[in-house]
């Protein structure tokens, strides 16, 4: 069983979830419903065919079956492979397209809002700040509840509050933009903003 890698960000997630014990694939996807800002599927087919695989190149073992006959569950554990893949995964710096994968599907919408009409885009831009406000405010809160604000699982969750707040941010300017009326003729700025090359 040699290992086939390269592994996707779901992959070392579930390996690094069966590293602190929450070796089944049910418990892994409870876990993953409640966490945010992650571009990965918590369905039940994702996880599965992720062990499997993490399995076949001997990352993760079978460690037992619990639970009552035609209801079992498998759980699992590191190999001594999966450790140190794991270990490799947490200390190597990121390349470049990891840093530059900051998703955000209402970038990708605004390219195009020049095609609404100027009323519709503010209106359309003032739903996504009110939507943002809201997100934010849950964040804090949900930040504030945690038990440990100094550990390190926290400080990571943090990082979803400043790209958040960021967000929120550019919202805001491009919301300015739009009620100036100056979408369509400062259109160098709006590409500026949301980061697309104009061709002249």
């Amino acid at each position: 069983m040699g290992t086939s890698g390269p592994y996707s960000e779901l992959e070392y997630l579930i390996l690094a979830m069966v590293g602190e014990g929450v070796n089944s694939g049910y418990g892994m996807r409870k876990r993953m419903n409640v966490m945010r800002g992650g571009r990965w599927s918590a369905e039940s087919g994702s996880v599965y065919r992720v062990l499997r695989r993490l399995e076949r190149d001997g990352l993760v073992a079978e460690a037992r079956k619990v639970g009552v006959p035609n209801r079992e569950r498998t759980e699992y554990e590191l190999t001594s492979h999966g450790e140190s893949t794991l270990t490799s995964w947490l200390t190597f710096p990121p390349d470049r397209s990891e840093l530059g994968f900051l998703v955000d599907p209402l970038r990708t919408r605004s390219y195009f809002l020049a095609r609404l009409r100027p009323p519709e885009q503010s209106r359309v831009v003032k739903a996504w700040l009110q939507e943002s406000k809201q997100f934010v405010t849950d964040l804090k809160r949900d930040l504030d509840a945690m038990p440990n604000p100094d550990d390190l699982r926290n400080v990571g969750y943090q990082n979803l509050l400043y790209l958040a707040e960021a967000r929120h941010e550019w919202l805001k300017k491009l919301h300015s933009i739009i009620k100036a009326g100056s979408l369509r003729s400062e259109s160098v700025e709006l590409d500026a903003l949301t980061g697309v090359a104009v061709e002249a």
